[in-house]
């Protein structure tokens, strides 16, 4: 939600006097803090860019398998192709496709370099600390981020207990199966977190089965009052297969395996000022195989390997009414990508890198009721050359519960790493917000964007994205409350003044939520209003109606049990943008959580 609304407590009857203090929480937004923005952590209050938060109890709350299943959650966000449990998905911000959307686990970018496309059903929910999304280009902290970010903050060692931990498994219809498990803990300075999981499904099309694997682990020093030294090691494998629905001949048979690492240090030089570093490597294997399901042969087989390698240097100085963030980071990125096509006799091997520094400056300069976020950041590249990306936030505070919020940033994307392709996409968006809660009982947010992108493919088109977003929230009466979101997206070619295909125009997101630390049940319906040609085979004229079940049925001083539940497209609703990404229909699953 927003940042009064992620302060909210879940478990309060609004009458009494306990529930009051509670609910003041509701209106401190400088308790939450976020990151995304400028690199280093400042209250969302301070912050100008249209930022949503998701915790680790919300996605609980989901029942979610992986990141895919969150973003769905979050207004403004349409993910497609999920044909299956941990299914690849596209993901789109306000009409900014995938490619233009850059995703972070522990500040590494999880997108292949060959084609711009990071895969959020490859990452598993039990890692995630929180997910901080960022609407509309974030270049001026991250530089290739024309359409936005989404940072996977991973959980830390448990402080307070040398052996904690959690497992789960659930299991429902098609062979769906999901089993995780983690531990954590913290020995003198030595920290520790663990996990892993796997998950499967037979999918509920032909030729949509997939499966992940994933083992994660953290360990961390601290360094006495000073700072603390992490080491991450993160493995993602994902097998899904994409195959005939209607009309398509073939069927995908996809493997990619992510292999990352990184080493960070964050360290307190004095009371004011803070040093953070951190290097990273990674590797991404792609394999996909294309069947023609008529004749049995082989159609294509094309495998990618990558190579990433990199770090970055990050001094925050906070003095006064500023808070001062600089940096450098630098990336080598090569890939090696084969296409083989045996029935046309057809075989290339493209071999290509790429060398980014990246340099980036921001100021938060906060004053009483008004905030202003100046930013700039230049990137130099060996594959396509440079570029320059300033921003510029202010926020004021009307009263103590209503924020004003104005943003303004350009922003690029790198071209797919290939040498036939060389040239930026790049463009501006402007953005101007209200966040409230001068309303009684109620949380409301709302924001106008207009982004203007030139994209270039055979020749350059300027395409204009423009809407606005409204989301609410009631505080909870007798342990419920309400949630429900609107965007309106108008997507055109500004040369022709042709509607964009396939961008949701209209998308509506509803839920009644229910919680009171024993039982929880939450009713979430969503609707996406696509602009798809009729060669498409597109539907999408219902609401998808899910509802999350939990029970908790056992709670100790140091252990919890709890039973959970969902019902999938409970009406059996038709939403899908290309009928080869057909929904699924209604399904059931059903599982065990426990918590030490």
């Amino acid at each position: 939600m927003g940042l009064l609304a992620q302060t909210l407590p879940f478990t309060a009857h609004a009458e009494t006097d306990s529930d009051r203090e509670l609910l003041e929480l509701y209106y401190e937004p400088q308790d939450l803090t976020v990151s995304t923005a400028t690199r280093s952590p400042r209250p969302l209050s301070r912050s100008a860019e249209n930022i949503t938060v998701i915790t680790a109890e919300q996605i609980e709350a989901m029942n979610a398998h992986t990141l895919a299943d969150v973003l769905a959650t979050v207004p403004g966000v349409q993910v497609s192709g999920n044909t299956a449990p941990a299914s690849i998905t596209f993901t789109e911000f306000a009409g900014a496709t995938t490619r233009y959307i850059q995703i972070l686990v522990d500040g590494v970018p999880i997108d292949d370099q060959f084609d711009n496309f990071a895969a959020p059903g490859m990452v598993p929910v039990q890692i995630i600390e929180r997910v901080e999304v960022l609407k509309g280009p974030a270049s001026s902290s991250w530089g290739n981020s024309l359409g936005g970010i989404v940072n996977v903050i991973t959980k830390e060692p448990a402080l307070h207990a040398s052996f904690s931990g959690a497992a789960s498994f659930s299991g429902g219809e098609n062979g769906t199966r999901d089993g995780r498990g983690e531990v954590s803990g913290t020995v003198g300075s030595f920290g520790y977190y663990l996990s892993g999981g796997n998950v499967k499904s037979n999918g509920f099309h032909s030729f949509n089965a997939t499966e992940n694997n994933n083992a994660y682990a953290k360990l961390r020093w601290n360094l006495a009052d000073r700072g603390s030294l992490r080491l991450t090691f993160n493995s993602m494998e994902t097998a899904p297969q994409i195959g005939l629905i209607t009309f398509a001949d073939y069927s995908d048979r996809l493997k990619i395996r992510f292999l990352q690492s990184t080493i960070s240090l964050d360290y307190n030089l004095t009371d004011r000022l803070t040093f953070s570093t951190f290097f990273k490597g990674s590797r991404f294997d792609y394999t996909r195989i294309d069947d023609t399901l008529s004749t049995g042969e082989r159609f294509s087989t094309i495998t990618s390997d990558e190579i990433t390698s990199g770090g970055a240097a990050i001094l925050t100085w906070r003095q006064g009414v500023h808070t001062l963030t600089g940096g450098v980071e630098f990336d080598h990125g090569q890939t090696k990508t084969n296409f083989d096509y045996p029935l046309f006799l057809f075989n290339q091997t493209i071999d290509a890198s790429n060398d980014k520094w990246g340099f980036f400056l921001n100021d938060t300069i906060a004053w009483e009721r008004f905030s202003i976020t100046p930013a700039v950041r230049y990137d130099l590249t060996s594959h396509s050359g440079d570029f320059f990306s300033p921003s510029l936030g202010a926020t004021f505070s009307v009263t103590d519960k209503t924020l004003l919020r104005a943003y303004a940033a350009r922003g690029y994307n790198l071209p797919i790493l290939n040498p036939a392709y060389s040239t930026k996409d790049n463009g501006w968006t402007v953005q101007a917000g209200l966040e409230t809660t001068d309303i009684p009982f109620l949380w409301l947010k709302g924001t106008w964007f207009r982004n203007q992108f030139k994209e270039r493919g055979d020749t350059v088109t300027r395409t204009l994205r423009e809407g606005f977003e409204i989301e609410a929230r009631t505080a909870p009466i007798y342990n419920s409350w309400l949630t429900a979101g609107y965007v309106f997206t108008d997507a055109k070619n500004l040369q022709t003044d042709e509607k964009l295909p396939a961008v949701a125009r209209h998308t509506w997101d509803v839920g009644l939520h229910y919680d009171d630390r024993t039982f929880r049940g939450a009713l979430t319906g969503a609707y996406r209003w696509w602009n798809t040609p009729d060669y498409y085979g597109a539907e999408y004229n219902n609401f998808i109606w899910d509802l999350n079940l939990g029970w908790r049925f056992f709670r100790s001083d140091n252990t919890e049990a709890e039973l959970f539940a969902t019902g999938h497209n409970l009406f059996n609703g038709a939403q899908y943008h290309d009928e080869i990404f057909k929904n699924p229909g209604r399904w059931f699953e059903g599982g065990l959580r426990i918590k030490w």
